[in-house]
C-alpha cells in the first residue's frame, strides 16, 4: 500500500469516528467529500494533516 493510500485512510477514519458516519460522504460525481454543511476536494484526504491523524508525530 502506498504512503499516499495510508494518509487517505486515515484521514476517512479519522472523519468516521469524530464526526460520524451520517455526516461523512464521498460524492464521486463531484470528486467531493461532504461533511457537515460544507465540502472538500476529495483529494485533501491524501494531504498530511488534513486531520489529527495525520499530523506530524501521529
Amino acid at each position: 500500500m502506498t504512503e499516499e493510500t495510508i494518509t487517505a485512510l486515515k484521514n476517512y477514519d479519522w472523519l468516521v469516528r469524530n464526526k460520524g458516519l451520517d455526516e461523512v460522504e464521498l460524492h464521486w460525481d463531484s470528486d467531493s467529500l461532504i461533511s457537515g454543511e460544507g465540502g472538500y476536494e476529495i483529494s485533501l484526504l491524501t494531504a498530511p494533516g488534513f486531520t489529527p491523524a495525520t499530523r506530524q508525530g501521529s
